[in-house]
């Protein structure tokens, strides 16, 4: 950006020098004064300088342009790499998001948790991103929230009405979570607002109970009261999914 703030401001140096000695030109070969060629000089300088930084700039911009279209084709192909020829997003049971995970699973579930539950991200438009076993959120492409769901008897997560249970919360926009306690930010459409209602809720994944609080900083301090040892910032969806890139 730098750069190319000085390119134009050369090139508008230039512009006013290429107009003023034209002026000037055209009056001294008039009048036959010596300095005609002084500003004849200046005229091709400035010309020249004129080319030059048009030249630069815009071989900044399609350098530039470039560069945006490689790293844009570089995020699409590192999110691209877990669909296979059928459509399906699948990640190895190897990603390190995925060995967070099972860590968080209690000893009584660990045999119960399949390892397509991990691996199994979607299908097209359809993504899923497990959290602690045996919940996971399920997000449309095309929106910005996710809906939570249990899937504890789950035999098959790539058939439709496969045993998957509603946990009964929607329009996640944000998470947080420990091996116990979920932290949720909703946003709700509002009907009297353009910008939309958050509500806080505090999910236990044992007991499955529910607590709703009015602000963040309520959402964590009564998390911590009950224990809760994770990250001390809420995680927007898009996040958390980039985590199993």
């Amino acid at each position: 950006m730098a750069i190319m703030a000085l390119y134009i401001i050369i090139g508008i140096i230039c512009l006013i020098l290429t107009v003023v000695s034209i002026i000037f030109s055209v009056i001294a070969f008039a009048n036959s004064k010596p300095s005609k060629f002084i500003w004849l000089f200046v005229f091709l300088l400035s010309l020249s300088g004129l080319v030059l930084t048009i030249m630069l700039s815009v071989r900044k911009v399609i350098n530039t342009g470039k560069e945006f279209a490689k790293t844009k084709i570089e995020q699409f192909e590192n999110y691209t790499d877990s669909l296979n020829t059928d459509g399906y997003y699948t990640v190895s049971l190897s990603h390190k998001q995925i060995i967070q995970l099972k860590k968080l699973v209690p000893e009584n579930m660990t045999q119960s948790a399949s390892d397509d539950f991990y691996t199994y991200l979607g299908y097209q438009d359809y993504h899923r991103y497990p959290i602690r076993f045996p919940y996971s959120l399920h997000h449309d492409y095309y929106t910005e929230t996710a809906e939570l769901y249990n899937e504890i008897n789950v035999m098959r997560f790539d058939e439709n009405d496969n045993g998957e249970i509603y946990a009964g919360i929607s329009d996640i926009s944000k998470l947080a979570f420990d091996n116990h306690l979920l932290l949720i930010e909703q946003q709700v459409s509002s009907t009297r607002s353009n910008k939309p209602i958050k509500h806080y809720i505090l999910f236990d994944m044992d007991s499955e109970k529910k607590e709703k609080v009015l602000t963040e900083k309520e959402l964590f301090n009564m998390a911590k009261q009950k224990g809760y040892s994770g990250p001390d910032t809420l995680m927007s969806i898009d996040k958390y999914a980039l985590l199993f890139n």
